[in-house]
């Protein structure tokens, strides 16, 4: 696995919103071996085989809104068994910014605003990273897998008091 260094993005692919217009405009994305190796480190996956994207932005002078799918296939460690196994990621995703903070709100009002995007560019490989982590599963299990708690647990769990019972002669129904 490749090893990121800080501050450096995974994925990258910047557009300037100015040249987008309100009426949209379609970028594909798709991450190449390097950036799906770094991506992988960022998500503590073993390895991102596919991370492809498509996306329809509009922007205005005061909101950008993304419209976007995310296609990802991955390879993860079974949170059961701790094997490999593989996990597909097909999703649409919607995603609303203000380019600037509203006035005053109240706190429950600032939980339900879009996020704030200052500056004139939009990371959108960024975003396609948010979103599959977002879109993961965040307890991959293999079908059909015991974990290894059920494998290696006692059958059941005994009171501390039942070896009491046995030794006093008494059951549950003689007690």
């Amino acid at each position: 696995m490749t090893e990121s260094k800080p501050n450096t993005p995974e994925f990258t692919h910047e557009i300037e919103l100015g040249e987008v217009g309100k009426h949209g405009k379609t970028f594909r994305l798709s991450a190449n071996e390097e950036e799906r190796a770094r991506i992988a480190a960022r998500l503590d996956a073993p390895s991102v085989e596919k991370l492809d994207g498509e996306m329809c932005i509009s922007a205005t002078k005061s909101a950008i809104r993304v419209e976007g799918k995310i296609d990802a296939e991955l390879t993860r460690e079974c949170v059961a068994s701790l094997e490999p196994m593989q996990e597909r990621v097909s999703e649409d995703f919607e995603i609303d910014f203000l380019r600037e903070p509203p006035e005053e709100m109240s706190e429950e009002e600032d939980l339900e605003a879009p996020e704030v995007h200052e500056g004139s560019r939009l990371d959108l490989g960024e975003l396609l990273v948010q979103q599959l982590s977002l879109a993961m599963d965040p307890f991959p299990r293999k079908e059909g897998v015991e974990s290894l708690a059920e494998a290696y647990a006692p059958p059941e769990k005994l009171s501390p008091f039942a070896g009491l019972k046995s030794i006093l002669g008494k059951d549950d129904d003689n007690q």
